[in-house]
């Protein structure tokens, strides 16, 4: 891993104490009912099975060996038999009955886990969603999509139901059933098995502590191990283009390699805390055998006071045999609910990684807005940067008015459009529409308004139709053939296979730059938006398409208020008003005319357009080798 992977912001809540609990509060509030019978339906359903063991103690001691009186609890004696065929068959009817209850019980308990569990783990996956795509842009920024996907699938995944709660079930079960009969039936002898239990309970404290750490750098790894390979998958063209394929493998085996030894560490962990588990157990069988031997043969032992007959002695061996399954389970519990702990915090700390963009309780609604926009003082700079990429920026657009945005690269362009949308709130000053702070509107209803096609063309998975009318239900046929027809994009749509019922693969893999460019565009024109925003929308097309589109563009912005970024100069040449950015100011605005009729930046950059290199200042060429070599050192 890099030194800038390994700087990059990671997801931990470690200011939350409980962080299962609180997804439990948060998630699963709705649906307790169901996790509350399957609690009590599960405990009832490891009766049966607890109380077999007892069943032959006493077949071994009334039926086999005459040490007591045939008697069954609530049966009086004379619906009992007589024979001791009679009493064995009545015993194996017994026996039959519980394996039956056993099975009913287990099925109920099924059907009410299962509703809790998948409603539960449905509702954390969606929530942490639904908070994730609601956080700022510059979220996004800080984060790689692998980490992202990895909290959203791997973390969420570990919260199927409470976690180890089917495992704590089967070891609190067999305590209280097979604890309360041993008990019942011999409390005295009960003490020598249980003297076993402060040691499980000391080695179960030391395992939670040490599988938790190991779990938590699990989840990192993981995470890092998907970025790599999201970033690798997303960028397979390039890797291929630079037959850097053997060097990715590397990168790839050594996240997947530091992933393994993690693994490794926690594996060890827990096969030594079974292995001494095993040996508690094993300790408790002979711990039984040998005491309960002696008491039937010799006599109660120190102390005790009560005899042992042949069949409590069966019986006990039997739960002490069962007892390696429970003390077996302990460390498949505290290992399930650390993972789910070191998961809760990733998940709670991707929720409060940042906030969303703020929308106010009375946010005013927006419908067809005039278009008027205001820039007053507007300074933002991200959070990774040092410095502003805008300063002081202000200017008045008036409705309707088509506006070019241009200037040297990195000068802010396509940062001053996505504060329009919101994407970011600037730091200082204020961005209005129709004389209100884009802050006083419901967010839905401002980027409903706007048209936004940015300079890297996205399209999901699925038909060319169901990603032209993406945001839409009720777009008919004609609307979207004719947005196809506006952005150029007819033809070639036509001559696809099934036409707008193509499949054109994850990210549109399937076309090519132009033709996904042109597509984003027909899904803008369709919205029918009040403002368009269109962030170097035709920079993906050739020239001769450009000039058709932009044809088609000015047909359709007439009226609306226009946002056209660019940095081929003739794509705003006739813009009603064009702003020069540089290092993030306005340096110069007016007509095309206007612009190049002055000395300043932008005649220098329709000059380069031009060709006419040679009339190009020295002062301008001292710049340019400036900022490339600022370019270079970031």
């Amino acid at each position: 891993m890099s030194a800038a992977d390994a700087s990059e912001p990671t997801f931990e809540a470690d200011d939350v104490d409980w962080p299962v609990l609180t997804l439990l509060r948060r998630y699963g509030a709705d649906y307790a009912p169901f996790a509350v019978v399957g609690i009590v339906v599960q405990l009832l359903a490891y009766f049966p099975g607890q109380a077999i063991p007892a069943v032959v103690g006493f077949a071994f001691d009334a039926v086999l060996a005459d040490e007591r009186p045939f008697a069954l609890p609530l049966v009086p004696d004379r619906w009992l038999p007589v024979t001791e065929a009679g009493q064995l068959y009545a015993i194996v009817a017994i026996f039959a009955l519980l394996v039956v209850l056993s099975g009913v019980l287990k099925y109920v308990r099924g059907l009410a886990w299962g509703k809790f569990n998948y409603n539960f783990q449905h509702d954390v996956r969606t929530g942490t969603y639904d908070v994730a795509q609601r956080l700022e842009m510059g979220f996004f920024d800080d984060h790689r999509a692998g980490e992202i996907m990895s909290v959203l699938n791997n973390d969420v995944n570990e919260f199927e139901g409470i976690p180890g709660s089917g495992t704590f079930l089967y070891a609190a079960g067999f305590f209280l059933w097979a604890g309360g009969f041993m008990l019942v039936l011999h409390w005295q002898f009960a003490t020598v098995i249980f003297a076993v239990m402060p040691i499980i309970l000391v080695l179960s404290a030391r395992f939670s502590v040490v599988i938790e750490r190991a779990h938590d750098r699990i989840q990192q790894a993981v995470g890092e191990l998907n970025a790599r390979l999201q970033n690798n998958v997303s960028g397979i063209s390039v890797i291929k283009a630079n037959a850097a394929e053997e060097f990715e493998s590397d990168r790839v085996e050594r996240a997947s390699r530091a992933h393994y030894r993690r693994k490794l560490d926690a594996l060890k962990i827990r096969i030594g805390y079974q292995h001494a588990n095993t040996l508690v157990s094993r300790a408790a069988l002979l711990l039984t055998l040998g005491v309960g031997g002696y008491w039937v043969i010799v006599g109660p032992p120190g102390p005790y006071t009560a005899p042992l007959t042949p069949g409590l002695l069966v019986t006990f061996l039997l739960y002490s045999q069962q007892l390696g399954g429970p003390l077996g389970a302990i460390p498949g519990i505290v290992d399930e609910f650390t993972n789910a702990r070191a998961s809760a915090k990733r998940i709670l700390g991707l929720q409060a990684a940042a906030s969303p963009v703020p929308e106010r309780a009375d946010a005013i609604a927006l419908e067809d807005p005039d278009g008027r926009v205001e820039y007053d003082g507007v300074t933002f700079g991200y959070r990774s940067a040092d410095e502003p990429v805008l300063s002081d920026v202000s200017f008045e657009i008036e409705p309707g008015e088509t506006v070019g945005i241009v200037g040297p690269t990195g000068a802010g362009k396509s940062t001053l459009v996505t504060l329009l949308l919101r994407f970011y709130d600037p730091d200082g000053g204020s961005i209005r529409l129709d004389g209100h702070d884009l802050r006083a509107y419901s967010i839905r209803d401002l980027r409903r308004s706007i048209g936004y096609v940015s300079q890297e063309p996205f399209l999901f998975a699925g038909t060319v139709r169901e990603n032209l009318t993406y945001g839409l239900e009720d777009a008919d046929d004609g609307a979207v053939r004719e947005a196809a027809e506006v952005a150029g994009a007819t033809t070639f749509v036509e001559n696809l296979p099934d036409g707008y019922d193509t499949q054109i693969g994850e990210r549109g893999v399937k076309l090519s730059g132009g033709q996904r460019q042109r597509l984003c565009l027909a899904r803008a024109f369709l919205h029918d938006p009040s403002i368009m925003v269109l962030d170097e929308a035709t920079s993906h097309v050739d020239n001769e398409t450009e000039a058709l589109i932009q044809r088609s563009i000015a047909d359709v912005v007439e009226g609306r208020t226009t946002f056209t970024v660019a940095h081929r100069l003739s794509t705003v040449r006739d813009a009603d008003r064009i702003l020069v950015l540089d290092d993030g100011r306005v340096v110069q605005q007016g007509s095309h005319e206007e612009l190049v009729a002055r000395d300043g930046l932008y005649a220098n950059l329709w000059n380069v357009q031009a060709g006419d290199v040679q009339s190009l200042p020295d002062a301008f060429l001292e710049r340019v080798e400036r900022r490339a070599d600022r370019v270079l050192e970031d």
